[in-house]
């Protein structure tokens, strides 16, 4: 694919992410607050490079529903062929999320689920299904899966601590 091809793709993706923001016949579970992507990057010569989307997400499992959580979404420079990256901002104890901040899920895997027709608005739902409904076979932080597994109600507890020490209002 050219670069001006890659590049006009990638624009999409984040046009696609903008216009799913904006629905307002569903509730929200996503807004894009920022991205380095811009006009000049659909000029032919440009240089393949990182891009850097930012946004909020807003789950509504019970533990997580009073908040929002910032994500960044790195997208590397042979997107679609190479999956982007997750991490969260906003810091949130789950089993799927690092102690920093990496988000974990299969799809994500280039050698799992990932494929060149994944879109950015796949990635977002991903995340947001992941936070909503835990999947401990797919998950990065064993301590918090053991706890999670072990010892709900003190997940619970330390994942309630999180939300209302760091979440961000959902407005």
């Amino acid at each position: 694919m050219a670069r001006s091809k890659i590049n006009e793709y990638f624009k999409t993706q984040i046009d696609e992410l903008r216009l799913f923001a904006r629905e307002t016949h569903v509730t929200p579970i996503f807004k894009l607050d920022t991205t380095s992507f811009n006009e000049e990057d659909m000029i032919d010569d440009v240089e393949l490079k990182e891009h850097v989307i930012i946004g909020r997400i807003f789950p509504n499992a019970d533990i997580f529903k009073e908040g929002a959580f910032q994500i960044q979404i790195k997208i590397p420079p042979y997107y679609p062929l190479n999956p982007p990256k997750v991490y969260f901002i906003t810091p949130i104890y789950h089993p799927s999320v690092g102690k920093d901040g990496e988000f974990y899920h299969e799809l994500l895997l280039k050698t799992a689920q990932w494929t060149y027709k994944t879109s950015l608005l796949d990635v977002v739902k991903a995340i947001v299904e992941r936070i909503n409904e835990t999947d401990l076979y797919y998950s990065i932080n064993y301590e918090v899966v053991q706890e999670y597994a072990k010892n709900r109600s003190e997940f619970n507890r330390k994942a309630l601590e999180m939300v209302k020490k760091h979440a961000l209002p959902r407005n």
